[in-house]
């Protein structure tokens, strides 16, 4: 069976602390043998904890999760590591949002919105 994380271990991994628990949730990960998942909602609960737990800037946080969902050990959905990196330099569509529309995307789906900015995206359709 493959592995998911869930916020807490993501926070743990990306703040240290506490520091007990980082170092518990890092030994685990390098026990598996195969990458552990982290789900677009794990990430986007991750970069609002960040940004509003943990004062981080968004491009700093933004940064940091796409760090660690490019490590050995964590992966996720290609179009959710696009999102991510996409809204690093903007805040229209926020990265909510853009999650919201990359796991859209991912289960090919084309995502519905009365959001004017994020209907200029691809994938989108505005309703009217």
């Amino acid at each position: 069976m493959s592995s998911a994380v869930d916020t807490s271990v993501v926070l743990r991994l990306l703040t240290g602390e506490p520091s007990n628990q980082a170092e518990i949730a890092r030994r685990q990960l390098e026990r598996l043998d195969t990458k552990v998942h982290v789900d677009a909602l794990v990430v986007g609960e991750s970069y609002y904890a960040l940004r509003h737990h943990y004062q981080v800037p968004h491009v700093a946080a933004v940064d940091a999760l796409l760090a660690l969902l490019s490590s050995e050990r964590l992966g996720t959905n290609p179009c959710v590591r696009d999102a991510l990196a996409n809204a690093r330099d903007t805040h229209e569509p926020g990265v909510m949002d853009r999650l919201i529309l990359a796991q859209a995307l991912g289960e090919d789906r084309e995502l519905l919105t009365f959001d004017q900015r994020l209907a200029r995206l691809e994938g989108t359709r505005l309703v009217r």
